[in-house]
């Protein structure tokens, strides 16, 4: 009695096979890589909706708008405009804990936040290190931990009153509103992103390069 035949896989065969698997495991890995991209600045943009409406909603409250920026000094004693550090330390201070930082105990009776819900993991200092300390009991001022992007830097804020001499980001010439405007949202505020890059362009123009998140320009991702 005849034995069945016995096929195999040559050696060729195998390295085609191989090839075959690598070219869609490359294909695969920089789709994925791309949507997660991708993902990551749609998540910017509804973060940045959320905070304007934390903002909004703190301004209705208060009277004002948050401080600016970053610093080392809460209330009573002052928010330390002086010496400005960009970030947006002070807006989170403001949105979850009230200027003073005692959000059982805050500066303004009129304070009804939180105002908004932010994973303490995503709050970071100005390099983009995250915190390790929700509650801030060690020495690291409150002021100087910033809401962080989905890319891991700090979000950049500046309010109205403050663009003159903070670098608010202005209109170009070419605006229809360059006549009789200079900056963008003149009389409320500009959040910022800088985008999976880190980086922006220099004032006036903060917020404009190709991969910058904002609250002015509409999506370019």
């Amino acid at each position: 009695m005849k034995s069945a035949p016995k096929f195999g896989v040559t050696l060729l065969e195998l390295l085609v096979v191989l090839v075959v698997l690598a070219l869609l495991a490359t294909i695969s890995v920089g789709v994925y890589g791309k949507e997660i991209l991708r993902a990551k600045y749609a998540r910017a943009r509804v973060e940045i909706r959320t905070l304007e409406i934390a903002i909004t909603q703190y301004e209705i409250d208060t009277g004002q708008l948050p401080p600016s920026g970053s610093g080392l000094t809460l209330a009573p004693a002052g928010v330390d405009t002086r010496g400005f550090a960009e970030g947006s330390g002070y807006l989170q201070v403001a949105l979850r804990s009230s200027l003073n930082g005692q959000p059982f105990a805050p500066l303004s009776p009129r304070w009804g936040g939180p105002y908004v819900d932010w994973d303490y993991n995503r709050l970071g200092t100005a390099d983009g290190t995250p915190t390790t300390d929700p509650d801030f009991s060690s020495s690291t001022s409150q002021g100087l931990i910033s809401f962080l992007d989905p890319f891991g830097f700090p979000y950049q804020y500046i309010r109205a009153s403050d663009y003159s001499r903070r670098g608010g980001t202005e209109l170009p010439s070419n605006s229809p509103f360059a006549a009789t405007e200079t900056w963008y949202g003149p009389s409320t505020f500009q959040i910022i992103s800088v985008g999976a890059d880190g980086e922006t362009l220099a004032t006036p123009e903060r917020g404009l390069d190709n991969d910058d998140v904002t609250n002015f320009v509409g999506p370019r991702q």
